[in-house]
C-alpha cells in the first residue's frame, strides 16, 4: 500500500473523490451493513469513515454520534496504511491513539479496522469496530470485517457506474440537441423549438422570424489561419450572437460557418430587420483568436411566418434563399425573403437613425394652423404642428416620424420641443400686438403617461412667460379615457395652473359620456369625418348638432376641424359651431408665412 505521508497519496486521494460522497448525506446502504456488524461481533460501535486530506468523514455510524475526526489522531489515519485488518487490542496502552475522538469521548478501549480497497489498490477508508474493553479479535472476525469492507466498495462502485451512466446519457442527450464545437443548440433542437414556436403563432397570431447568417469569407481564415483558428473563431462568433439575442430567441448552427437564429413572437417585419441589423453590428467589432485580430462580416436571410412559410423547414428554405441574395448584394446586407419588404424595413431603420439625429440637431420646425371664430371670421389663435425638414430641404410627412418616434420614446423630448417652441412663438406674437392668441400643441401618449409631464408643462410656462390660459394641451380621446381616474388627476392639475385641455379627435369611438361628464375639458375638437360630409343630409348635420350640444352642456368649446370647402364652413355656421379649422381657413405655415396671411393689421 502506498504511503500517506508521500506525495503519491494524491493519487488516493483522487480515487476517493472520484466516489462523490464525501459532502453527501449518509449513506442508507451503509447503515444496514454497520447494523449487521454490531450484534454479530458484539460490538457497541462501529462506522464506515473515509480518510481524506485532512479528516476523516464517518459516512455511517452505530452506537456515536461523531461525524467526523482528524486524521492524524485517530486509528482510521492508520488503518488506511495497512494491508490487511488493522487491530489495536488497548487503546489506552497505547499512546499513539490517546486523542483519539472515541477514545476520548466514548471510552473505547478496543479496535479493529478493516481498509476499504478499491479495485485498483487505494485504500480510501475503512469499516471499524470498537469496543469498551480491551480485547483481540479472531481471524474469522477479521475476515468477516474485510468481506463487508469489500460490499462497501462494491456499494461505491455501484453508485459510481450508475452516476457515469447517467452522465452519459445526459451527455448523450445535450450532444443529440447541440452542436459540438460551439455548444449552441443543433438543427434538431431549433426545429423542435422552432414547431413550438409555430404552434404559439397559430393561435395568437404573431409573426415567427427565421434568420440564417452565413459568415462572409470565412473560407480564407481557414484556409491561411488552418481549421484550429476557424474553429476558436466559430465558438466567438456563437457567442456574440447570443449577447445580441433575447432569452426567447435561439440561435443554431448548422455546421460551417452557417448559423440560425429562431425569433418568436414579433411584432412586425421591422423587428426581425432591427435583430439582422444587430447581428452585423455585433460581429463587425475584431475578433481577437490565437494572437490574431479578424475581421469578420455576414450575410443574412430573413424569412417571416406566416407569408413565406407555413412550417419551420418551409422558413429556413425561405431565409436560406434569401440569405444567398443578401450575399450576391455584396458583404454584410441582409434580405428579407421578399424583396418589397426588404427595402420597406430598411428605409424604416433607416428613418429612425435619421429622427434620432434630427432630436439632437434641432432639424424640426414647427407650422401653425389659424383656428377660425366661425361667427366673426377672426383668428382666435393657432395650432401648432411639427415639420421634419431634412438637409436637402425635403419635408417629410408627420404620419411617417410621428409614430416612430412614438414607438422609439423620441416623442419625449420632441414633444417637450414643441411645446417650448410653441410657447416662446405664442409670446412673439404676443409681444408684437396680439396678445389674444392661443396656441393649442398636440400631447402624445408617452408625454401624458410621463410623471414629470405636469411640471415640465408649468417649468416651459415660467421660462416663456406665456400666460397659462391662452395655451391648449389637446390629448386624443383614448389617452383620457383609457384611464379616467389618472386622466381626471392630470387634467385637473392642468386645469389649476390655468391651462386648457381639448379632447382631440371627438367622436371617434372611445367616448364615455359618463366619464366625460367628470373630466375638466375645455375644448372638443371635432374629427373631420363629421364635417367632411356637410352639406350631406339630415343626419349627417344632427351629428354636429349633438357634438356642439354636448359641448354646450359641458362648457367646453367645439373646433370643428378639415373644414376644406365653404359650403361646410356655411353649414357650420348656420350649427352655430363657435371655432372652426381646415384648409379653406388657412393651410399649416411656417411662423414667419403665418404672420403675413393672417396677423396683419
Amino acid at each position: 500500500m502506498l504511503n500517506p505521508d508521500t506525495p503519491d497519496d494524491q493519487e488516493r486521494l483522487d480515487h476517493l473523490h472520484r466516489y462523490l460522497v464525501l459532502d453527501t448525506p449518509p449513506e442508507a446502504e451503509f447503515d444496514r451493513i454497520t447494523r449487521f456488524v454490531k450484534p454479530l461481533l458484539r460490538v457497541p460501535v462501529v462506522i464506515i469513515s473515509l480518510v481524506a486530506a485532512q479528516r476523516a468523514w464517518l459516512k455511517s455510524t452505530v452506537g456515536t454520534n461523531i461525524h467526523e475526526m482528524d486524521r492524524d489522531s485517530n486509528c482510521c489515519g492508520e488503518a488506511i496504511k495497512q494491508y490487511g485488518v488493522f487491530v489495536v487490542e488497548d487503546l489506552l496502552a497505547t499512546p499513539r491513539f490517546q486523542d483519539d475522538p472515541m477514545v476520548k469521548y466514548e471510552g473505547a478501549r478496543s479496535y479493529a479496522g478493516a481498509p476499504l480497497t478499491t479495485p485498483d489498490g487505494y485504500n480510501i477508508g475503512v469499516l471499524a469496530v470498537y469496543d469498551h474493553r480491551p480485547r483481540s479479535f479472531t481471524p474469522e472476525e477479521q475476515a468477516f470485517l474485510q468481506d463487508l469492507a469489500a460490499i462497501v466498495i462494491d456499494e461505491l462502485e455501484l453508485r459510481l457506474a450508475m452516476l457515469q451512466a447517467k452522465e452519459a446519457q445526459v451527455r448523450s442527450e445535450y450532444l443529440a440537441h447541440h452542436d459540438a464545437l460551439t455548444g449552441l443548440p443543433n438543427r434538431l433542437m431549433l426545429l423542435d423549438r422552432a414547431k413550438q414556436a409555430l404552434l404559439h403563432a397559430q393561435r395568437h397570431g404573431t409573426p415567427v422570424g427565421m434568420l440564417v447568417l452565413d459568415l462572409d469569407a470565412f473560407k480564407t481564415v481557414n484556409d491561411s489561419l488552418g481549421h484550429a483558428v476557424g474553429d476558436e473563431l466559430l465558438k466567438a462568433v456563437g457567442k456574440r450572437l447570443c449577447t445580441v439575442l433575447r432569452s426567447e430567441d435561439t440561435v443554431a448552427r448548422f455546421g460551417g460557418d452557417e448559423f440560425v437564429i429562431l425569433l418568436p413572437e414579433l411584432r412586425d417585419a421591422l423587428d426581425a430587420a432591427r435583430v439582422a441589423q444587430g447581428l452585423q453590428d455585433a460581429l463587425a467589432h475584431p475578433f481577437e483568436v490565437d494572437g490574431f485580430t479578424l475581421d469578420m462580416r455576414c450575410s443574412v436571410g430573413i424569412s417571416l411566418y406566416p407569408t413565406d412559410g407555413q412550417d419551420a423547414e418551409a422558413l429556413l428554405l425561405a431565409a436560406d434563399t434569401a440569405m444567398y441574395q443578401a450575399k450576391a448584394a455584396g458583404k454584410r446586407q441582409y434580405r428579407f425573403y421578399a424583396q418589397d419588404m426588404t427595402r420597406a424595413a430598411q428605409a424604416k431603420l433607416h428613418l429612425r437613425g435619421q429622427l434620432s439625429r434630427a432630436v439632437d440637431t434641432g432639424e424640426f420646425e414647427l407650422h401653425y394652423q389659424p383656428l377660425v371664430d366661425l361667427a366673426t371670421g377672426a383668428i382666435i389663435g393657432m395650432e401648432a404642428l411639427v415639420r421634419w425638414r431634412e438637409a436637402n430641404g425635403r419635408l417629410i410627412s408627420p404620419a411617417t416620424f410621428i409614430p416612430l418616434a412614438e414607438e422609439t420614446g423620441l416623442i419625449v423630448p420632441l414633444g417637450a420641443w414643441v411645446l417650448r417652441e410653441a410657447c416662446t412663438q405664442a409670446v412673439r406674437w404676443q409681444v408684437a400686438g396680439h396678445p389674444d392668441l392661443v396656441v393649442a400643441v398636440n400631447v402624445s401618449v408617452r408625454q401624458w403617461e410621463e410623471a414629470t409631464f405636469v411640471p415640465l408643462v408649468q417649468q416651459i410656462l415660467l421660462e416663456t412667460g406665456l400666460s397659462p390660459s391662452r395655451l391648449v394641451l389637446e390629448i386624443t380621446e383614448s389617452v383620457l379615457l383609457s384611464e379616467p381616474v389618472e386622466a381626471r388627476r392630470q387634467a385637473e392639475q392642468l386645469a389649476s395652473l390655468g391651462v386648457r385641455v381639448a379632447l382631440d379627435d371627438y367622436g371617434t369611438g372611445y367616448s364615455n359620456l359618463s366619464q366625460l361628464q367628470h373630466l375638466p375639458i375645455a375644448q372638443l375638437k371635432l374629427d373631420r369625418t363629421f364635417v367632411h360630409p356637410l352639406p350631406g343630409g339630415v343626419r349627417d348635420q344632427a351629428l354636429v348638432q349633438s357634438a356642439l350640444t354636448l359641448g354646450q352642456a359641458l362648457d367646453a368649446a367645439v373646433v370643428a376641424e378639415g373644414i376644406e370647402t365653404d359650403t361646410q364652413l356655411q353649414v357650420l355656421r348656420s350649427l352655430a359651431c363657435p371655432v372652426g379649422q381646415g384648409y379653406f381657413l388657412g393651410r399649416p405655415v411656417p411662423a414667419s408665412e403665418f404672420a403675413l396671411q393672417h396677423l396683419q393689421p
